[in-house]
């Protein structure tokens, strides 16, 4: 175990050192990779054959998702009919180790007279790849991490580095957004909080519990056991929205009456306020507010709920504090 724990210590260390030496060696062809992703009018084609068509493929994923439409186009393939999905304006971003695998090669030699530019990630500047190529980022030859030093592990990695690194250099040069982000993520936990509103988790029409405040609380209790929310929106004769009634009313409301049920939902809302003379929370929320956004205000507040009104100020519907959490919504960094 002991030497396990050497070995996997000696690899990592190796890899991060030829890191730095790759930082450390970036210079002009990387600049001019940039600026040919960034002019690019067409797609980014992603290419490898092995473990760099690994790593390929995960690079091809890392752009599509920060907007560089992108694919990954395997070199086999392509040369039995998948060509044909190469546009004049897409542009070919090439790994290989040596520069020299043979079906990437020829893959290459066809690219170029269908396709755009082309820039090959390598560790040999003069390889057959590379002579293909307009821009050639090297990678530094430093070997392979490992006892053997034979499978790809410290190549992959750098590989991987600068593809990574080209990727956020072409975000920022595109001023790319974390909205924008958060748009080709819509279920990730970026997307959910920034994209998702009050109106998306709404209930409303006959899932909304309601009751008018002339209504007694026996009424209140039937209301709010039915619809099985743990609230109620009160409104006025005229149906406008007063307050909501939730179980945590109740409960004070049984501290503070020794007969409620008979009461009048306007007198038993007001005696169950938190404190007699507390200030009642607006308690409603614009229908397009961000979920987030009212979930931070509900943990503020100590609420359980908010009320999306109609024009009129009627009650449309209800956002409660355990459909944000069961939804995964998460406040952003910094808010309480």
């Amino acid at each position: 175990m002991s030497d396990s724990l050497q070995i996997g210590r000696e690899v990592i260390e190796q890899e991060a050192k030829a890191l730095q030496s790759l930082a450390a060696g970036l210079g002009d062809a990387f600049q001019q990779a940039v600026r040919l992703l960034v002019e690019a009018p067409g797609r980014v084609l992603v290419s490898g054959v092995g473990k760099s068509g690994s790593i390929a493929q995960k690079v091809a994923g890392t752009l599509a998702s920060t907007g560089t439409p992108a694919l990954f186009l395997h070199p086999i393939e392509a040369l039995h009919g998948d060509l044909g999905i190469v546009g004049d304006g897409d542009i070919l971003l090439a790994l290989s180790k040596s520069g020299q695998t043979e079906e990437l090669v020829r893959f290459l030699g066809h690219f170029r007279r269908v396709g755009g530019a082309v820039i090959c990630i390598c560790e040999d500047a003069n390889s057959p790849a590379a002579r293909l190529s307009d821009v050639v980022v090297e990678i530094p030859a430093l070997g392979e991490a490992g006892p053997l030093s034979l499978a790809p592990t410290t190549s992959s990695v750098l590989q991987l580095a600068v593809a990574d690194a080209l990727a956020m250099s072409l975000l920022d040069a595109r001023g790319f957004t974390e909205e924008q982000f958060a748009r080709f993520h819509p279920e990730g936990a970026l997307g959910r909080r920034l994209l998702v509103r009050c109106e998306d988790l709404l209930h409303e029409g006959d899932a909304m519990p309601l009751v008018a405040e002339e209504q007694s609380v026996a009424d209140l209790l039937v209301e709010m056991s039915g619809k099985g929310l743990g609230m109620a929106c009160v409104v006025d004769s005229d149906g406008k929205y007063i307050g909501v009634f939730t179980d945590g009313d109740l409960r004070r409301l049984l501290t503070r009456s020794s007969s409620p049920v008979e009461l009048p939902i306007s007198e038993a809302w007001k005696m169950s306020r938190r404190e007699p003379q507390e200030a009642v929370p607006d308690g409603t929320v614009a229908a397009d507010c961000l979920a987030v956004d009212a979930l931070a205000r509900m943990r503020a507040q100590e609420i359980t709920c908010l009320m999306i009104l109609k024009k009129d100020g009627s009650p449309r519907g209800v956002v409660r504090l355990a459909d944000l959490v069961r939804e995964g919504i998460v406040e952003a960094a910094g808010n309480s």
